[in-house]
Order: structure tokens, then sequence, then C-alpha cells
């Protein structure tokens, strides 16, 4: 350790980025430091734009993939490696009322994330996991609960805080919000080989359950809300005999949500023309491909 305002040279903050994103972000297996995080590691510490939240998430659906394989392997489940962290984050967020998840330590930073992190059980247990079980298998309706992801008392810097209500947007956080509510094509490894591609669709994923999600605009307040609504009345039966084939019904139901199909007329006519807009050929998804740093 260097004394407090020594400088540290650019080779020094590249080593330790690539031990932070090996060790910390993405929990590779190795205990060395993958020679593949360097491009991502100079990338950051050159201050370039890079969407690392998205290659995260397409890392954890690797590990939830691996996770799934290794149940069926004669050898049996094994030992998991990735960011498996930040789905306990999650299930910390969409628990914490229901499980009444408390905690004695103090975060040291105001942080939202380092605020999940204490509500993690420090006990691995089967009744703890029987708790997660029970929960879920009692959800009957969607509430509020299982969708924290902007709360009003969310702890973090004031540019997150003073951007996540109604009416408070700035033009600069819509960007990140339309970025967040659009479909992508994520891919999960650092690279060439085996590398997965999952499609990042959070539009398609809400609408079939049945929510209620406005275009990632806020309302204008010279509007009424009651004003613009328009209540269809949805035929579940059609829509179900559509996606499942008679042969293959599904059996295990262990809970249901309430469908609802209350949208503004704004949302629907931009819903409807979604598909138009974003639709891409297989030569677009092939030069996104080609595009993307595992390419080179």
């Amino acid at each position: 350790m260097g004394q407090s305002g020594t400088l540290v040279s650019p080779s020094k903050h590249i080593t330790f980025l690539m031990y932070w994103l090996s060790a910390c972000v993405f929990c590779t297996p190795s205990l060395q430091v993958p020679k593949y995080y360097y491009a991502l590691a100079q990338a950051i510490h050159s201050q370039r734009k890079i969407c690392l939240s998205k290659l995260l998430l397409a890392s954890l659906y690797t590990c939830l993939d691996d996770a799934l394989e290794s149940l069926f392997r004669d050898s049996g489940p094994q030992n998991l490696s990735g960011p498996l962290w930040l789905l306990q984050l999650w299930l910390n967020a969409i628990f914490e009322k229901r499980l009444r998840l408390t905690s004695s330590f103090t975060p040291s930073c105001q942080l939202e994330g380092a605020r999940l992190t204490t509500l993690t059980p420090r006990k691995r247990s089967v009744d703890n996991f029987a708790k997660y079980v029970n929960v879920i298998l009692s959800f009957e309706v969607f509430v509020e609960d299982l969708a924290p992801f902007v709360p009003s008392d969310l702890l973090g810097p004031s540019w997150i805080r003073d951007n996540n209500q109604v009416g408070q947007i700035s033009p600069s956080f819509l960007d990140i919000w339309i970025g967040f509510l659009s479909w992508d094509i994520i891919l999960s490894s650092m690279r060439q080989k085996d590398v997965r591609i999952y499609p990042y669709q959070p539009q398609i994923f809400s609408r079939q359950f049945g929510l209620c999600q406005m275009k990632p605009l806020p309302i204008r307040r010279k509007e009424k809300i009651d004003a613009d609504i328009c209540n269809d009345k949805g035929d579940i039966e059609a829509v179900l005999s559509l996606i499942l084939h008679p042969e293959k019904q599904l059996s295990l139901t262990p809970f249901t949500f309430s469908s609802s199909f209350l949208v503004s007329k704004c949302f629907l006519r931009w819903w409807c023309e979604y598909y138009v807009e974003k639709m891409f050929t297989f030569d677009d998804f092939l030069k996104k491909l080609i595009n993307s740093p595992l390419s080179s």
C-alpha cells in the first residue's frame, strides 16, 4: 500500500481493474486473473463509454444456465462461479418486506447495493431456502414489492435520486431509461470461444405477465391520467392456445399473476409500432455481432 496522495501509474491502475473485474464483478473460478479482461480494464481506465450492466447480466444468465445443466450431470451439482451476487441483491430487494429481512450491519457507503448486501442471510440452510420458496408460492397478484427497481427512498448519488420521479426526469436521463427498456442482443463472454447470445426484451417480458408499462417518457402534467385510458379485456384462453401446444400443456403452475390490460392510448400506439421500428434482419444481427469487441 502506498502513502495517501501517491499517484498511481496507468499500468498499476489497469492491473487493479483486471483483478477487480475478475474477482469482484464477474467472479471467475480461477485464482489467476484471466488475460482477456485486459481490454475491458484498459477501456475503463481510458474512461471509454461501456455498457457494463448488460455484459454483467448476460454473464449471470450464463451462470444460471450452467447451474441448471449441473443438476442433470451424473456427478451432481457443482460449485458455481459468476456474478451470483447480482441475483442475491435482486432477491434481497424483492423479499425484503415479505421475509422481514433486517441487518445490524451499517453499510460502508450510501448506495442501495451496499444496503441490500447487509440483508443477505448469513446462515446457509435448507430452512432459509424453504422460506424463499414458500414466499414465491404465495404470490397470487402482482404487487409493488415485486418490482422495487426505482423506489422513492433509493440510496445513491443525487443524479439517480433526482431522476426517479415523474416530472423530474432530465432529458439526458431519458436515454438511460430508453436503453433500459428497449430490446438488445447481449453477449455473455469476453472471449471469442464459448460466446452465448441472449435476447434482452424487457417490454415483451412485461407484456407476457400482463403488466402495464408506460413508454419511458414522463407524463405531461397538463393531461389527466384518466383522460387517455382504454380498457380492452383480453381473452387469456385464446392467447394461451396460441402459445402452448395441446400435447405439451404445462401441468405445474405454482403461482399466477392477475393480468391487466389497462394501457393508455399513447402507449398502445407506441407498442403497436415497436416491432416495426425495432425490427432487424439477419444482416443487421450479423453486423452487430461483427462489430462487437469479441470479433476483434
